[in-house]
């Protein structure tokens, strides 16, 4: 079997930093060679290559969501969720202007179905940057509901685009989480929100990106106790509590 062929990758350099929230960090980064990136929609995805291949070992990569891509300025925004410990969180944590970032994609996006008649986006911290890439494109009018969970209130920031067709509901954590391990579990709040979801009539989409296993609990919800079509749900599992080097398309498919 032929191996995929790599995707593109491009040099740039970090034009700027930002805290948004103490667990949130703005990275921009620019350069000349992403006069090539092919931006292709919202919850797309990328490789941030973090260091040098040597001989017979690749350097570690890790995949984020772009927050936006400016064509004209050819810079690309990634949000990075600090959880104090991975490479890229580390990473992250002590950006500075002017360091080197080799960037590869971009992958799969999202694409709205112009059927649906409502959208449920649900998420936590992790997929903040695809949910607000999504309410960009979501037409006037489609009733949606978004659900974010995250640490408590000092992890909320506003997001663009929010309309009167759009409920954003942030749900707090009665344990917040300290990393990617700890006795408190991601999704429960989560998943507790969308099971208490009143579904509107018709047909309807569901976008749902969190932690690997609350995913899978909540996937099982929609397909087999809500019994929605499978075409209707899409789901990717970002992180996994207690692991460092998660799969980057676990899409919870061994559900329903």
């Amino acid at each position: 079997m032929l191996n995929p062929p790599r995707k593109p990758r491009y040099a740039a350099t970090v034009q700027g930093v930002q805290q948004l929230t103490p667990r949130l960090r703005r990275i921009v980064f620019a350069g000349s060679a992403l006069a090539g990136f092919n931006w292709n929609g919202p919850a797309a995805h990328i490789k941030l290559i973090l260091g040098a291949d040597s001989p017979g070992m690749r350097a570690p990569s890790r995949t984020y969501t772009p927050r936006a891509f400016n064509p004209a300025r050819n810079e690309l925004t990634v949000d990075f969720v600090l959880h104090g410990e991975g490479p890229a969180s580390s990473w992250a944590a002590q950006a500075q202007v002017g360091q080197p970032m080799l960037i590869a994609g971009p992958g799969r996006s999202f694409a709205l179905d112009s059927r649906a008649e409502w959208l449920l986006i649900a998420g936590d911290e992790s997929a903040i940057p695809a949910i607000a890439t999504i309410l960009e494109v979501v037409p006037e009018g489609l009733r949606t509901q978004v659900l974010l969970e995250v640490n408590d209130a000092a992890d909320e920031f506003a997001l663009a685009t929010i309309g009167p067709h759009v409920s954003l509901q942030w749900l707090h954590r009665a344990q917040p989480l300290s990393g990617h391990d700890g006795a408190a579990r991601a999704g429960v709040e989560l998943a507790a929100a969308v099971a208490a979801f009143r579904q509107p009539p018709g047909p309807g989409q569901v976008y749902v990106a969190c932690e690997a296993d609350a995913m899978r609990g909540i996937r099982r919800h929609l397909l087999v106790e809500r019994a929605l079509e499978r075409e209707w749900v899409t789901t990717r599992g970002y992180w996994k509590q207690g692991a460092t080097d998660h799969p980057d398309r676990d899409y919870g498919e061994d559900v329903g």
